[in-house]
C-alpha cells in the first residue's frame, strides 16, 4: 500500500482534489513491475548507482491528484474553488517523501483510459466508481486488451526514478479520462495544456523547477509539443528541461500526409480518436471531480462538435501544408527555438510514425542545443520491451531488444538536464542499431559520404549514368484508363562488391508523364538477398534473420505530382502546397526523396526500387491512367556513407521481349480541386466504432 498525506489547497495555482492512498490492482502490484537497480552500464561513463543512487523508499512515497486549471478558463476561475474552472487538466503525480526539492519526469497522454501504454498495454486504475452506478474505463472494448492491465502509473518511470528522488507525473490528454475538454486529435491546444501544466508544476513548493517529458508515439508528440510551445507561451520557459520523444511526430502533415500524398488513415485516424475513443472513455474521477456530471456530458456532446469539425479538417485529400490546420499542428516550424535538451528515439522501420518526423526533427534543432539520436532496428515498437517474444506479443518487432541501453540513456539523460549532475549524456549524439544488435556511433546523422547516381535502365536494371541505354520508356498503371500497362515496374542493382551503408535519404530525380491528372508516385525501396529473385516480394519489419533469398523493404519514397512545383530532393522538409495538375503527356521531371535510412547494404546483395501508385500504406490517387518513366535520363541517388563501393560488374540479361502496343489515352479527366471531400465524419465514426474503421487504419494506430 502505497502511504500518502492530504495537503492545503495551493490557492492562486490549482486545488488539491484528493491525495488518496492508491490500492496495488489486483493484476499488477504497484512497485513489483520493475526494479529500481540500474541496468548494465556503458563502460566508461560515470556510474549511476554512484552519482544517482537509490535514496527514497517507493512503499512510502506521496499519491496526489490534481486538476490543474489552464488558461482557456474564463475569468470567473479561482483555482483554489475548482467549481468555478471548467477547463481543467487531470495529473496523477507521485514523488518522494522528502524536503528536498525533485525535479518531475512528466507523461501525457489520451491512452490512460483506453488503449494503455507501454509493451505491456497497461492503463491508469480507475481513481473511483463513477457516481450514479455509470460504468467506468479503464478499457476499450474490442480494441485493447489493458482492462485487467492496471496500475496507477503506468510504464516503469515510477518505479525507477521515485526512488532517486524524482517525481512522476501521468497527465490525462484533453478530453480524455478525468480531463476535461474535447479530445481534437493532433490540436496545438493538446501541447498549451501541457505547457500550463508544467508551468504549475515549477511553482510547487517541492518542485526544483525542472521538468522533462517523455513517452511513446502520441505521448512522445505532446513532448514535441510543448517543447515547441514552452518557449513562445510557457510563463517558466525554461522549466522544460528536457525531452525524449520516442517513435514521436514532428508535425502532424508528416504523419498524415508524404509529398502530398495521403496515408490511408489519413481520413479514419481522426475519427477513432474523436468519436471511437471518446465514445468509450468514461470519467472516473468521480466525487472528486465537482464538475463531475458537466465534464461527461461535455464529452459525449464534443463527439458530434469540435470532434467532427476536425474529422472534416484531416480528411481532404488534397491539402497544402501550410495552411492553418497544419501550421497549428506543426512543432517542427519552430523547433529553432526549442530549449529542451532533446533525445530522439525512433525504429528505422517504423512504417507507423515514419523515420522523416525523426530526420527532420534532429535537422531543425538548434545548433548549440544539448541532443542525441538513437535509431533502432525497430519498427513502432517501445524500447523497453524486455524479450524478441515480449515485442511480438505487443504486436511489433525488434529482433535484438535492449531494455538495459534504454533504461540506462534515459537516467543519464534526465540526471544531466533534470539535475544538473555530468552523466555523459550527451557523449555520443547519434547511435545506429546495427543487423545484429551492436551500435555504430558517430556525432552527426547523416554521414559524409560519397553520393552514387545510377539511372534507370531499359532493362530493368539500375546502372550508371554512363553505362545506361538509349533512352526509352517504361510504363505502369494507375487506375482506370490503364489498359494492359502493369501495375508495376522495378529497378535492381548488380550486387555490392562490399558492406555499404546507406545513410540519409535517397533521392530520386525521374522524367515521367501521365495520361491523367495526377498520380501517386510510391516507390519501395528493397533489399535482395543473393538467392532472392528480382521480382521477389519484399516484406515490410526490422532486420530479422533474413535468409538468402529474402527481401526486406528498407524505406519508401513518395511523390503526389499534383505538387510537384513545391516537392525537391534533398535534405529540407517539403511543404506541398500550391499544385496543379499534370496538363500534358509530355515528360515533366519530378523530383522527391526517400524518407530517412540509416541501412548497410551486405555483400552481395542488391537494391531494387519499385515504381507503382501505392506503396507503404498509402492512397493511390487513381487518376494517372498509365504512368510513363523515362530510362537513361530518370536517376536514382544512393547516399552512400565514405567512400562510395559501385555494385559489382554484372552481366547484362537478354533485351526483354517487345513492349505491347501503346495505350490509347482514355478522355483527360477535369483538373482536380485542391481540397475535397471523403466520407462524412458520423460515417467515418461509425465505421471505427463497428470495428472496421479499427481494422482499416491498424497501420495507422499511433499507440
Amino acid at each position: 500500500m502505497l502511504s500518502s498525506r492530504r495537503l492545503a489547497a495551493l490557492a492562486g495555482t490549482v486545488a488539491l482534489l484528493a491525495a488518496v492512498a492508491v490500492a496495488p490492482s489486483s493484476s499488477a502490484a504497484v512497485g513489483a513491475d520493475f526494479d529500481a537497480t540500474a541496468p548494465r552500464q556503458t563502460a566508461g561513463l560515470p556510474d549511476l548507482n554512484r552519482i544517482d543512487p537509490v535514496r527514497f523508499p517507493y512503499d512510502s512515497a506521496l499519491v496526489e491528484h490534481y486538476q490543474v486549471p489552464t488558461r482557456k478558463n474564463p475569468p470567473t476561475c479561482i483555482p483554489a474553488t475548482i467549481a468555478t474552472c471548467p477547463d481543467t487538466i487531470w495529473i496523477d503525480v507521485i514523488r518522494p517523501d522528502t524536503q528536498e526539492k525533485v525535479p518531475a519526469i512528466m507523461m501525457s497522454s489520451p491512452y490512460f483510459n483506453t488503449l494503455g501504454r507501454g509493451y505491456k498495454a497497461q492503463c491508469k486504475s480507475p481513481h473511483q466508481s463513477p457516481p450514479g452506478g455509470l460504468p467506468g474505463s479503464p478499457g476499450a472494448p474490442g480494441l485493447s486488451t489493458c482492462t485487467p492491465n492496471q496500475t496507477p502509473f503506468p510504464e516503469w518511470y515510477d518505479e525507477y526514478f521515485v526512488p532517486r528522488g524524482y517525481a512522476f507525473i501521468g497527465m490525462d490528454l484533453r478530453g480524455t479520462r478525468n480531463s476535461s475538454g474535447c479530445q481534437q486529435y493532433g490540436d496545438r491546444d493538446e501541447a498549451i495544456d501541457a505547457v500550463d501544466v508544467i508551468d504549475w508544476i515549477a511553482e510547487q513548493p517541492w518542485s526544483n523547477g525542472k521538468v522533462g517529458m517523455t513517452g511513446g508515439s502520441y505521448d512522445g508528440t505532446i513532448a514535441n509539443g510543448a517543447a515547441a510551445e514552452a518557449p513562445i507561451s510557457g510563463k517558466h520557459p525554461e522549466a522544460l528541461a528536457a525531452i525524449i520523444p520516442i517513435r514521436a511526430i514532428d508535425a502532424w502533415y508528416d504523419y498524415h500526409f508524404f509529398n502530398g500524398v495521403q496515408s490511408q488513415g489519413h481520413a479514419a485516424t481522426p475519427a477513432l480518436f474523436t468519436a471511437a475513443l471518446a465514445g468509450l472513455d468514461q470519467p472516473n474521477s468521480g466525487t472528486d471531480d465537482p464538475l463531475y456530471a458537466f465534464h461527461l456530458a461535455e464529452r459525449k456532446a464534443c463527439i458530434a462538435t469540435l470532434g467532427a469539425a476536425t474529422d472534416v479538417g484531416y480528411a481532404k485529400p488534397y491539402q497544402d501544408a501550410d495552411d492553418a490546420f497544419w501550421s497549428e499542428r506543426d512543432f517542427h516550424k519552430d523547433a529553432a527555438g526549442f530549449k529542451a535538451a532533446t533525445f530522439i528515439i525512433h525504429g528505422l522501420f517504423d512504417f507507423n510514425v515514419k523515420p522523416h518526423n525523426a530526420g527532420y526533427l534532429w535537422s531543425a534543432l538548434p545548433a548549440e542545443l544539448p541532443k542525441r539520436m538513437l535509431l533502432l532496428n525497430t519498427d513502432h515498437t517501445d524500447p523497453r520491451c524486455d524479450s524478441v517474444e515480449a515485442c511480438t506479443a505487443s504486436g511489433h518487432n525488434m529482433p535484438v531488444p535492449l531494455p538495459d541501453k534504454f533504461v540506462e540513456l534515459n537516467h543519464r539523460w534526465w540526471l544531466q538536464f533534470l539535475k544538473g549532475v555530468e552523466a555523459g549524456a550527451t557523449r555520443t549524439p547519434v547511435e545506429v542499431q546495427q543487423r545484429d544488435g551492436t551500435f555504430a556511433a558517430s556525432s552527426t546523422y547523416p554521414l559524409a559520404g560519397t553520393p552514387q547516381i545510377l539511372a534507370l535502365g531499359n532493362d530493368g536494371k539500375l546502372v550508371p549514368p554512363t553505362s545506361a541505354d538509349e533512352p526509352a520508356t517504361v510504363t505502369y498503371a494507375d487506375g482506370p484508363g490503364s489498359g494492359n500497362a502493369p501495375a508495376q515496374v522495378g529497378f535492381v542493382t548488380a550486387p555490392f562488391a562490399k558492406d555499404t551503408r546507406l545513410s540519409g535519404m535517397i533521392d530520386f530525380n525521374i522524367s515521367a508523364s501521365t495520361l491523367g491528372p495526377d498520380t501517386t508516385m510510391a516507390v519501395t525501396i528493397a533489399d535482395l538477398g543473393p538467392d532472392a529473385a528480382d521480382d521477389e516480394l519484399s516484406s515490410e519489419g526490422s532486420l530479422v534473420e533474413a535468409t538468402p533469398s529474402d527481401a526486406i523493404t528498407i524505406t519508401y519514397a513518395w511523390l503526389r505530382t499534383f505538387y510537384r512545383g513545391s516537392v525537391k530532393a534533398g535534405p529540407e522538409r517539403n511543404i506541398p502546397k500550391g499544385g496543379s495538375p499534370m496538363t500534358s503527356s509530355s515528360m515533366t521531371p519530378l523530383s522527391f526523396s526517400s524518407m530517412h535510412t540509416d541501412y548497410v547494404v551486405p555483400k552481395g546483395h542488391r537494391l531494387r526500387v519499385t515504381f507503382r501508385n501505392s506503396a507503404g500504406g498509402t492512397v493511390p490517387s487513381l487518376t494517372g491512367q498509365v504512368v510513363t518513366l523515362a530510362t537513361g535520363e530518370s536517376t536514382v541517388t544512393l547516399p552512400i556513407a565514405g567512400a562510395a563501393a559501385a555494385p559489382a560488374p554484372a552481366p547484362r540479361p537478354a533485351p526483354p521481349a517487345p513492349a505491347p502496343a501503346p495505350v490509347a489515352p482514355a478522355p483527360r479527366p477535369a483538373p482536380l480541386p485542391a481540397t475535397g471531400g471523403g466520407l462524412p465524419p458520423v460515417a467515418l465514426a461509425a465505421a471505427v466504432t463497428a470495428g472496421l474503421g479499427a481494422l482499416a487504419v491498424r497501420r495507422h494506430r499511433l499507440v
